[in-house]
């Protein structure tokens, strides 16, 4: 029976790492913070900056499946912690299943509940070296597509580039 298990998950790793491979890829870059990130462009429909211009956003046909870069000052120079602490509390309706903070990024993950479907989110922000600027990306989409999408999400979340 465990060999069974170890096969069955194997063959999932493969098929998630196929996904992402077979995705067409490009890179957003963000020439006002300096910052690039990949993300799977075959994969969204419409695409529209955002009102600030400090990004861009991105969705799928039926708009289930949402893709948000941007960047933004850290005029206050806070400590990634702290800004940490603010997305949480600007995200109270937000169910939080993983965050960390290391030497210049921060990851928060979790669930939320949409339109009476559970979407999985993911976000990822990257500092400068001297904590002055972000970079960062949010990625949102069903939960009962988790094992579809979470390949996708890794090579995001190792594409993208701090701030210069």
């Amino acid at each position: 029976m465990r060999k069974l298990f170890t096969l069955t998950g194997a063959f999932f790793l493969m098929a998630n790492v196929c996904i992402a491979q077979a995705a067409e890829w490009s890179t957003y870059s963000n020439e006002s913070y300096q910052f690039t990130v990949e993300y799977p462009a075959d994969l969204f429909a419409t695409s529209q900056k955002s009102e600030n211009g400090d990004g861009i956003n991105l969705k799928n046909n039926d708009s289930s499946v949402e893709f948000r870069a941007y960047g933004f000052n850290n005029g206050d120079e806070l400590s990634l912690t702290k800004v940490r602490d603010i997305i949480l509390e600007d995200n109270d309706d937000r169910t939080i299943t993983y965050k960390a903070v290391k030497n210049n990024w921060i990851v928060i993950s979790g669930t939320e509940e949409e339109n009476g479907r559970t979407m999985i989110f993911y976000q990822r922000l990257a500092a400068s070296s001297d904590l002055s600027k972000f970079s960062a990306f949010e990625f949102i989409y069903p939960q009962v597509d988790k094992e579809k999408y979470d390949a996708l999400v890794k090579r995001m979340s190792l594409s993208l580039k701090a701030p210069k």
